[in-house]
C-alpha cells in the first residue's frame, strides 16, 4: 500500500461514519450495512473516477420458478476490482447473490442480478477497510463512529425470588434465556412467581423491540405468556349455575386414531408429533391406498391410468414435505400438468367445477374402512357424480365450494 498518497491512505485507515449505516430486520436480527450506491461513492472520492474499475467474472442462475404472470429467480455473481496506485494494480474480488420477484419474467432477472453484482462488490471493497463497511463485521463496531443506539443491552431477566439471574441483555438474548428458563421450571408456583418477576421486562421488550417478530408476524412477548400459560396448565374450573357436574377427565374418550408404524431407529411405534407440546400436522403415507386412488379414473375426463394427486391446499406447506396421503384423488397425466402449471390450485379446482377435499375423504373412507384397516374393493366404487365434463365424463360432486373448503383448511 506504499503507492497509495497520505489523503488515501487516512481515509483508508479512518473509521465509517454511523450517518451512513442502514439496519433492516432479518428473522427476528437486526442487520447493519452500508448501501450499494455508498460505496461506489465512496470508492470514487478515495481512487479517483478513473483510479478504480470492476469486472462481473461470473454469474449463474440459481433457480427460477414462474408460476400465472408471476416470476421469481436468484443469481449468484463474482465481481473483481481493479484499483491503479502509481505502478500498482491492485486485484480485489467479491461473491454475491440477489434474488427478486417481478410480474415480468424481463424485470425479475434484471433486478435479481443487479442485487447479486451490487453485493458482490460491496464484499470486494469492503477489503479495503472500514470506510467500504468493513468494521460492521465486527459485534462491538469499533471501526464505525458513534455508538449503535437500537438493541442496547439493558434488559435483565429475573429468577422465582425476584433476583437478577442474568443481566445486560440484548432483547433477543432476554427471549431466549427465558424461555429457557420457564421451560425448566416445573413447580406451578414457582412459574407464577418467575412470570410476575419477568412481567415488566415482557412488556418492555414489545415497547423497547416492536419488530421483533416471527415470519408469522407474532410477537415474541405473546409467545413468553402463551408459553407461560401452556405450562402453568388449565385454570381449575367452577361448577356451572345449574348444579350439573362436569363430565370427569376418565370419562371422556378421545378419538379413535389410526396406529402408528413401527419405528425404523428404535424399538415400539413412531412418535405421533401432533401430540407434542408444539404439534405439527399428522402426515400420513399409505403406498396402498396411493395405488387404490390410482385405480380410479381422472376426475376431470375419466381416462386411465391415473396419479394420486396430492391436495397441496389441504394441509399447511412444509420445506420438501408432501401433504398427508389421505388428501389424494385420481387425475391422468394430462390433467395432472397442466394443474401443476396453473400456479393456485384452488382456482384450477373451481374453474373445472369440482370440489376435491370431499372426495378424497371419500376415497380415504372407503379406501380403509370403519376399522382402520384397508378395505380396496373394486375400483368402480360408486361416488356422487354431477353432470358431463369434458369428453363426456361423469364430473364428481361439486359441494362445498373448492375456495371455501381451501380457506378453511389454510385457516
Amino acid at each position: 500500500m506504499n503507492d497509495f498518497s497520505k489523503t488515501q491512505l487516512r481515509r483508508l485507515r479512518g473509521k465509517l461514519d454511523r450517518r451512513h449505516v442502514q439496519s433492516r430486520e432479518v428473522e427476528g436480527r437486526s442487520i447493519d450495512y452500508i448501501e450499494g450506491w455508498f460505496a461506489i461513492a465512496q470508492a470514487n472520492a478515495i481512487f479517483g473516477f478513473a483510479g478504480w474499475d470492476r469486472e462481473m467474472t461470473h454469474f449463474e442462475r440459481l433457480y427460477e420458478r414462474t408460476r400465472a404472470e408471476v416470476t421469481s429467480c436468484a443469481y449468484l455473481a463474482r465481481v473483481r476490482i481493479r484499483v491503479r496506485t502509481g505502478r500498482t494494480v491492485i486485484l480485489r474480488e467479491g461473491t454475491g447473490s440477489g434474488s427478486a420477484t417481478a410480474n415480468g419474467s424481463g424485470e425479475a432477472h434484471e433486478r435479481a442480478l443487479k442485487q447479486a453484482e451490487t453485493d458482490a462488490t460491496k464484499r470486494a471493497l469492503a477489503t479495503f477497510g472500514n470506510c467500504f463497511g468493513l468494521g460492521l463485521y465486527d459485534k462491538e463496531q469499533n471501526g464505525v463512529t458513534g455508538k449503535k443506539l437500537s438493541g442496547s443491552k439493558t434488559m435483565t431477566i429475573y429468577d422465582p425470588t425476584g433476583a437478577p439471574f442474568a443481566q445486560n441483555l440484548s432483547p433477543e438474548s432476554f427471549c431466549t434465556g427465558l424461555r429457557q428458563l420457564i421451560e425448566t421450571t416445573t413447580a406451578t408456583t414457582e412459574l407464577e412467581a418467575l412470570a410476575r418477576c419477568n412481567r415488566d421486562g415482557i412488556s418492555r421488550l414489545r415497547d423497547e423491540a416492536p419488530k421483533l417478530k416471527t415470519a408469522k408476524n407474532v410477537h415474541y412477548a405473546d409467545i413468553l405468556e402463551r408459553l407461560i400459560k401452556d405450562r402453568a396448565g388449565p385454570s381449575p374450573q367452577s361448577p356451572p349455575p345449574n348444579g350439573h357436574e362436569l363430565p370427569r377427565t376418565s370419562d371422556v374418550q378421545p378419538p379413535p386414531s389410526l396406529p402408528l408404524r413401527p419405528s425404523k431407529i428404535a424399538p415400539g411405534p413412531r412418535i405421533d408429533k401432533s401430540l407434542l407440546r408444539i404439534g405439527t400436522e399428522r402426515r400420513l403415507r399409505d403406498n396402498a391406498h396411493l395405488r387404490f386412488v390410482g385405480s380410479h379414473p381422472c376426475l376431470v375426463c375419466g381416462r386411465r391410468p391415473s396419479h394420486a394427486h396430492h391436495l397441496t391446499f389441504a394441509q399447511k406447506r412444509g420445506l420438501s414435505l408432501k401433504v398427508s396421503d389421505e388428501y389424494t384423488v385420481p387425475l391422468c397425466n394430462l390433467h395432472h400438468d397442466e394443474l401443476h402449471r396453473s400456479g393456485a390450485e384452488p382456482k384450477w379446482w373451481e374453474a373445472k367445477g369440482m370440489a376435491p377435499l370431499p372426495i378424497a375423504a371419500q376415497l380415504w373412507t372407503s379406501s380403509r374402512g370403519q376399522g382402520g384397516e384397508h378395505n380396496h374393493g373394486s375400483s368402480e366404487d360408486p361416488i356422487t357424480t354431477k353432470t358431463e365434463g369434458e369428453n363426456g365424463a361423469p364430473v364428481l360432486s361439486t359441494v362445498p365450494s373448492v375456495a371455501e373448503v381451501a380457506m378453511a383448511h389454510e385457516a
